[in-house]
């Protein structure tokens, strides 16, 4: 009698953590601090009853809370944990999410190469269980990854198996998925696309209630209009998005709208406040430890400065975020600054310091195969060549910029995105199927 009554008590305590559970992943669309106390007391509940899947996951849940308020070291902690005990119970399921979860964690650290490598293991252990359908989510995020190191076609690649899983078992287009295409339309400067996938991703955070979900949408479509040099509906997008995140800690995300905001300033020529924005964004990248970030922000305060023609300023923004960069082999800043570095040369007329910077610029611009950040390189070299009367060099190098930008316009057609968005999506927006598909789709970018 005495064991059932044990057992029984037993039963109600793995209960109450499954519950606890349950309510932090819920919780986490609104309030990753909520999320986290109730992850700690699913934590302590799971420990004392020695209740190993409840406390991995309740670890799991930990890690992807602190990492929603860019507490990135702590959100580490966490994952490994929860690593631990799936590997040890052989829970293949439990592992995959935690690999995508720590994949995750390098993606807002902006540590490229370390978040492929996590969502290469992870879908290894995808592919062992058949779990195709959590396989579209890590392949989304692998391609934002990719995207952001700057190799696009890389990232249409997995967006494209993404998209291809999605059709093949018939599951709607995951959220984060609209998302990152709207982001790479964004990049290959298709404007009306980008918008289109961020509006279609806005309404499934609308109809999902999901705030995070709906303050990252809208600083999307705010960075667009920076693109459309329409900065003050940026202004106002943008704004929109920070009193959102400021509800729920996401430091990191905060950052990124800071820099955003100082942009938009600095094409509005509002120097005083696109200085105070970039600054702020400084002070929150050096907090969270998002170096890469840090070495991008002093870039945008070089080119700034640039701006102002004060080239003692620009140089040495320019010159601290390039040893940032290269502090932590950081390859897509290295570009950047190199980039803003020539032409802080050309500006001097020092063409040979200027196409050393270009140089070292363009072979790391090759390796990853960004026409983006070739393109810009390029044109810098035409430019150059043309102040100084080298009209046969201006024009190869000029060709060479539209070279580039063809293979942006052409990676598209290349990848066929559009057909497989068209054969998955229907074309009237007041059908049935188009409500079911807004009503289901998945969580956010990247998915947790």
């Amino acid at each position: 009698m005495e064991k059932i009554e044990i057992q029984n008590t037993n039963n109600n305590g793995f209960e109450k953590v499954d519950q606890l559970n349950r309510r932090s992943d819920e919780a986490r669309k609104k309030n990753s601090k909520l999320a986290l106390e109730l992850s700690k007391e699913a934590i302590n509940t799971a420990r004392v009853l020695g209740y190993s899947k409840g406390l991995a996951k309740a670890y799991l849940n930990a890690g992807i809370a602190c990492r929603l308020s860019s507490n990135f070291e702590a959100a580490l902690e966490y994952n490994q944990e929860a690593l631990n005990i799936y590997k040890n119970t052989g829970d293949k399921k439990g592992e995959s999410r935690t690999l995508n979860s720590i994949a995750n964690v390098y993606l807002s650290l902006s540590n490229h190469t370390k978040a492929i490598e996590f969502y290469d293991e992870c879908i290894y252990v995808l592919h062992s269980i058949g779990d195709i359908t959590f396989e579209a989510s890590v392949l989304s995020n692998r391609g934002l990854a990719y995207q952001e190191y700057g190799n696009l076609k890389a990232s249409l690649n997995n967006y494209l198996e993404s998209l291809s899983v999605c059709k093949s078992i018939d599951i709607p287009i995951h959220h984060p998925l609209l998302n990152n295409l709207g982001i790479v339309y964004l990049e290959i400067e298709n404007y009306h696309e980008s918008l289109k996938y961020f509006n279609q991703a806005l309404k499934i955070a609308d109809s999902e209630n999901n705030v995070i979900d709906e303050s990252y949408t809208l600083a999307n479509i705010g960075r667009t209009y920076i693109y459309m040099e329409d900065y003050s509906n940026a202004v106002t997008y943008l704004s929109e998005a920070l009193i959102l995140m400021r509800k729920f800690g996401d430091r990191k995300a905060e950052s990124q709208v800071f820099s955003n905001l100082g942009k938009a300033y600095m094409k509005l020529k509002v120097y005083p406040e696109a200085i105070k924005y970039f600054n702020r964004a400084l002070k929150y990248y050096e907090a969270i430890g998002d170096r890469s970030s840090v070495s991008h922000t002093l870039c945008e305060l070089g080119e700034l400065y640039f701006e102002l023609n004060d080239y003692n300023s620009s140089k040495k923004y320019f010159t601290e975020g390039l040893g940032i960069s290269h502090e932590i082999n950081d390859i897509v800043n290295k570009v950047r600054t190199n980039t803003g570095l020539a032409r802080l040369y050309v500006r001097f007329q020092d063409m040979d310091a200027a196409y050393d910077y270009l140089a070292k610029a363009e072979v790391l611009a090759e390796t990853r195969k960004s026409y983006k950040e070739l393109s810009k390189i390029f044109k810098i070299y035409s430019d150059s060549y043309m102040a100084i009367g080298k009209s046969d060099e201006a024009n190869a190098y000029l060709e060479k910029h539209y070279e580039c930008l063809k293979k942006l316009i052409n990676l598209e057609e290349e990848n066929q995105i559009k057909a497989i968005m068209m054969g998955h999506m229907p074309s009237n927006r007041n059908s049935v199927l188009y409500s079911k598909y807004l009503n289901g789709a998945e969580k956010k970018v990247p998915v947790s």
